[in-house]
């Protein structure tokens, strides 16, 4: 029997599943071959270097496994005799970490899907087949692929295919160990390593638990008895260690039998890497198939890594259409795919590494490994463009849907109706749950570096006799975000040609297992997917049967500005509630501060609400009780940074009895759920919606079990059933988060608002204290992560 497939990688070591990550990032599906029967986690541990962390962050891991290993501060080098001083290097200004080879064997393979890796599957010969290479396995499979990597190691099959000698024996042996201590070794993070008569010795902690160690020498014939026997490895070890401090001796001492492993060291002469075939045809190499080295510097692994990234990108500018051009998602000639593949290759000699590896500007993408999955609907008009999911709204719950299917491999259209994005609003309060979204869709970290932790609310009367109580956020991360930089993030980490703006969807229609869109410029788009992130004003929620959102009687006032020397209003949050009245402003960093006012209008304020002249001198003249940095926040505020919105929300017993889902249509963010700001999560649950969407989608789209059928969802009715069920649970998953959230924010707003003489007494004395507290409860919802 022979399988197809598009590219086919050859173990599942660093350098494999980064490039299988790096193509699953950019939609392009991949096969993995592991000869053996699970992730094998050989050397227990490595350092990273800035170069190594740059990759992770290129296809997404970098934060989660900087939470588990700490930064190393210094390197302490010493002679191994103790007489010698000791000299220290600091690593300041980089990031140097021991990373643990399984939490990042197994970080890599979680985000893959689930029937990418193929284990106990070892290549016992290629041929030539064309403009295809054939591999035969062990098992007597055949598989027959478009592109062909090895990252098979040191004793490559790919690489003795293209041509390579073994790697050489360097004439030197190490011994590396791993050692767990359940309650902290209390060694510090400092990096110690040991050099002289003829030994090298290093320990590295990884976090407060885990500890690696190694040694390096030159071994005489008598040691090679040493290769297959745990307690002479130890013993030797240990032997060896007499000149080194008890708390080193300690670390190797507590090292278990099976945490021990001897390897000789070995590398690849520099000469044939100058003269040999990195790449041949659609062939190439990465990882140690490609540059076996010695210890010495660290860098086996960074570099595998930064491999991995860099064929990624090589192999994406190969496969997806260049200038512009679409052909249904399909190169059509094989051969003039073949020398695509074949000329994007040598890049990868030549490319520099660099933190935006990733990202590919093609202002159409047509993905040729995930054709088949995601193949264009042939259509009877040249005016009727097929897609598998559109999303209609290029704002934060449409965006974040998108990265998030992005993500997982799988395309989608953006419509957005007007001309570019739309940055109304200025910024919002992003909670716990707000950063957990961000970091599933990989961006999180990218946004943290330009928006300051807000350490805690100060909450006041109006009344300036009235003291200020503070809440602490201490444990909860909380930042003003500015909307421009979130939507600009979203935008980039898309494929370029994503989002399709001045794109105006005028009626919605069925079409058999498909709906058909009308758009304003005679556009007619047939989907399989059809998802409403159009805000308060959804043209979808209407056709899923929901009214338009009710005014709440308020409206809002909301404003940015900008301090170029520095505001010096420090961090914290500042609140002020009476007399009909919520204001209050939030610092985002040093230069940028959110501000805002919410009222009750009077018919008179109607005439405000398209004059930023009359609005600023309205909320000037609300602020006489409020203290002056408040005041020259709004009289720093430039008129274009101004709006004013009326405050509406979705009654919740709509979201009850309500259509959320409807066959393979959805709603998202404001559409589903729009809420008064007083709770500051309506764009932490758009976030939310976009993760917990994209992963049922994906749940629908992609073969469930494991199982594939040439990457092929078989029957079209089966495919819509899936894609119904998963919508539902998505409906089912937000339904009962939306109504808490729209009717606690209705609640807050009227209670904070309220004029009345008891309601204000109740507020200030003892609400003021309970409200805070109730706000962080509702920020810690985790809407889990993007695998399914």
């Amino acid at each position: 029997m022979e399988i197809v497939e598009d590219i086919v990688i050859v173990g599942a070591g660093i350098a494999g599943l980064t490039t299988s990550l790096g193509l699953h990032r950019l939609g392009i599906r991949s096969l993995v071959l592991e000869s053996s029967d699970r992730l094998r986690i050989s050397g227990f541990a490595l350092s990273t270097w800035n170069n190594a962390w740059k990759a992770l962050d290129a296809i997404g891991i970098g934060e989660s496994l900087r939470h588990q290993h700490h930064l190393t501060p210094s390197i302490l080098f010493a002679s191994t005799n103790l007489d010698q001083p000791v000299s220290e290097i600091s690593y300041k200004g980089h990031e140097v970490r021991c990373l643990q080879r399984r939490l990042l064997l197994e970080t890599l393979a979680n985000e893959l899907p689930s029937d990418t890796i193929r284990f106990s599957s070892k290549v016992v010969s290629i041929e030539e087949s064309g403009f295809f290479k054939r591999m035969h396995l062990s098992d007597g499979t055949i598989l027959k692929t478009k592109v062909l990597i090895g990252c098979d190691g040191v004793n490559s099959m790919v690489a003795k295919w293209l041509g390579f000698k073994k790697p050489v024996f360097t004439g030197r042996l190490a011994i590396r160990g791993y050692t767990k201590f359940k309650d902290g070794h209390g060694l510090g993070p400092k990096f110690r390593q040991f050099v002289g008569k003829g030994l090298r010795f290093g320990f590295l902690p990884c976090n407060d638990e885990d500890f690696h160690w190694f040694l390096t020498w030159t071994p005489s014939t008598k040691d090679e008895e040493l290769e297959d026997d745990p307690v002479k490895l130890k013993q030797f070890v240990m032997s060896k260690l007499e000149d080194i401090p008890n708390e080193m001796k300690s670390v190797v001492e507590k090292t278990q039998l099976d945490a021990i492993l001897l390897s000789p060291l070995k590398y690849r002469r520099p000469w044939e890497l100058l003269w040999g075939n990195i790449s041949k045809g659609n062939v190439c190499v990465a990882g140690d198939a490609l540059h076996p080295m010695t210890p010495e510097l660290g860098q086996g692994g960074c570099a595998a890594l930064e491999d991995g990234v860099v064929l990624a990108r090589c192999i994406a500018e190969a496969l997806l259409k260049p200038g512009g051009e679409e052909t249904n998602g399909k190169i059509v000639d094989e051969e003039e795919e073949y020398r695509r593949i074949e000329i994007g290759f040598p890049h990868v000699t030549h490319h520099d590494f660099n933190e935006s590896i990733l990202k590919i500007s093609l202002k159409k993408q047509g993905n040729v490994a995930m054709a088949e999955l995601f193949e264009e609907e042939s259509h009877d008009t040249s005016q009727t463009c097929g897609q598998n999911v559109v999303i209609v709204g290029a704002g934060i719950a449409g965006l974040t849907t998108s990265l998030g299917l992005h993500r997982l491999g799988i395309r989608s259209l953006v419509l957005e109706s007007s001309d570019e994005l739309r940055i109304t609003g200025f910024a919002f309060t992003t909670w716990s749950n707000a950063w957990k979204a961000l970091d599933a869709v990989g961006i999180g970290e990218s946004l943290r570096r330009q928006h300051y932790l807000t350490p805690s609310i100060l909450v006041a009367s109006t009344f300036l006799d009235q003291p200020a109580s503070e809440i602490s956020y201490k444990g909860h991360e909380i930042r003003c975000l500015q909307r421009r930089l979130l939507l600009e993030t979203l935008a980039k980490e898309l494929p370029s040609d994503t989002i399709r703006f001045s794109s105006k969807v005028v009626s919605i229609e069925e079409s058999g297992c498909f709906k058909r869109l009308h758009l304003s410029d005679g556009t007619i788009l047939k989907t399989k997917v059809l998802i409403g992130c159009d805000g308060v004003n959804s043209v979808v929620a209407k056709w899923l049967g929901f009214d338009k959102p009710v005014f709440t009687g308020r409206s809002a006032i909301r404003g940015s500005a900008n301090f170029k020397g520095g505001h010096g209003f420090g961090l914290k949050f500042r609140q002020f509630i009476g007399k009909g009245l919520r204001s209050g402003f939030l610092p985002c960093n040093d230069e940028n501060v959110y501000w805002f006012l919410t009222w009750t209008p009077s018919t008179k304020d109607e005439e405000l609400e398209d004059d930023p002249v009359k609005l600023k001198q309205f909320v000037m003249s609300k602020l006489e009780d409020i203290p002056n940095e408040m005041k020259s926040v709004v009289g720093k505020t430039e008129l274009d940074a101004i709006a004013s919105s009326p405050l509406r929300y979705r009654r919740p017993w709509e979201l009850l009895w309500g259509n959320i889902s409807k066959c393979n249509v959805c709603v998202a963010g404001d559409a589903l759920h729009p809420m008064t700001p007083d709770l500051g999560q309506g764009g932490c649950a758009a976030l939310e919606d976009g993760v917990v969407l994209a992963r049922c989608i994906a749940e629908a789209l992609l073969k469930p079990g494991g199982e594939e059928s040439k990457g092929k969802i078989v029957g079209e009715e089966e495919e819509y059933k899936r894609i119904e069920m998963g919508l539902k649970n998505y409906a089912q998953d937000r339904r009962w988060r939306s109504i808490d959230l729209v009717s606690t924010a209705f609640m807050v707003g009227y209670l904070q608002q309220n004029s009345g003489k008891i309601i204000n007494f109740l507020r200030d004395k003892f609400l003021s204290r309970f409200l805070p507290g109730m706000l962080l409860r509702k920020a810690s919802f985790d809407c889990g992560t993007l695998k399914y």
